[in-house]
């Protein structure tokens, strides 16, 4: 009797069975169909931002990472007072932010600069920084706000007893010699890449690079067009014993430095650097007639 009352009930329970599962697959339906949380935030005033927008809004204050080294045209300290393209490129983000700027110079070298983005202790890193491999592994770049030929400055005498009447272009294709650079910069990288057969010789500071060629401890130096034609610029009896090469071929871009968590501060960062560029002053629209 048991066997048959248990055939009987397969049955029965099947259906019941088949009857519940509509249900179940449409609560589920339901429940998937629910939108999700938002990931915005809502600010004291009533704004809705994203988080990494909402942290800066909510403390009142960007920070920016930079060298504490001056560098001009980029960014120099006169009387209290900074200035410079990537100053004026700052106050333009954290005006479009509503937000106060405050510049954070306590990084002993280029590369710490772009760590402290990296780490989190600055919201942005803007200081003459160039994009490479090696920082792509621990920031964001934003859109170039310029782009710079590479240069060298090559001592005259130091290179002739070298290369001697060799071509110029030829030289440059077999460079050996000692070639400075700036420690903790782009710049070591760039030399690696493009001058692999160089001898690498880091220096502290661009200054301390200058005179080492103009010592004739290195055969030249490494670094951006506008930085080497510079020192010829600023003493033009330099000329002498000293000379510039520019490279068509070769070009660093300067990018903003932003967190990897950072997406939308970066996507707001490439938004005021679009913005800025090819502007004209206010009474110099060009109007349609």
């Amino acid at each position: 009797m048991n066997a048959r009352l248990a055939r009987l009930a397969s049955p029965v329970l099947l259906a019941m069975g088949l009857m519940s599962a509509p249900a179940t697959s449409a609560a589920a339906t339901a429940s998937a169909a629910l939108p999700p949380a938002s990931p915005l935030v809502r600010t004291a005033d009533g704004r809705l931002l994203a988080p990494d927008i909402a942290r800066i809004v909510e403390r009142g204050e960007l920070v920016i990472a930079m060298y504490q080294v001056d560098s001009p045209p980029f960014y120099a300290q006169k009387d209290g007072v900074m200035s410079g393209i990537d100053i004026e490129l700052a106050q333009a983000i954290a005006g479009e932010l509503g937000v106060k700027l405050r510049f954070d110079r306590s990084s002993s070298s280029v590369d710490a600069v772009v760590e402290m983005v990296g780490n989190g202790q600055a919201d942005l890193g803007i200081s003459r920084l160039g994009r490479t491999l090696r920082r792509s592994q621990m920031v964001l770049f934003s859109t170039p706000y310029l782009v710079l030929g590479h240069a060298m400055l090559i001592h005259r005498v130091r290179f002739a007893e070298r290369y001697g009447k060799q071509p110029l272009k030829e030289a440059m294709r077999n460079f050996e010699g000692p070639l400075g650079v700036m420690a903790n910069t782009s710049w070591v990288e760039f030399a690696r890449r493009d001058f692999p057969a160089a001898r690498l010789q880091p220096y502290p500071t661009w200054q301390a690079l200058v005179d080492a060629v103009r010592r004739g401890e290195v055969l030249a130096a490494y670094r951006d067009e506008l930085a080497v034609r510079e020192v010829l610029e600023q003493d033009p009896r330099l000329a002498l014993s000293l000379r510039t090469v520019t490279f068509t071929d070769a070009q660093t871009a300067l990018s903003v430095m932003v967190g990897v968590r950072d997406g939308t501060l970066l996507a707001f960062v490439n938004e005021v650097i679009a913005s800025r560029a090819g502007r004209r002053p206010p009474g110099d629209r060009r109007i349609k007639p």
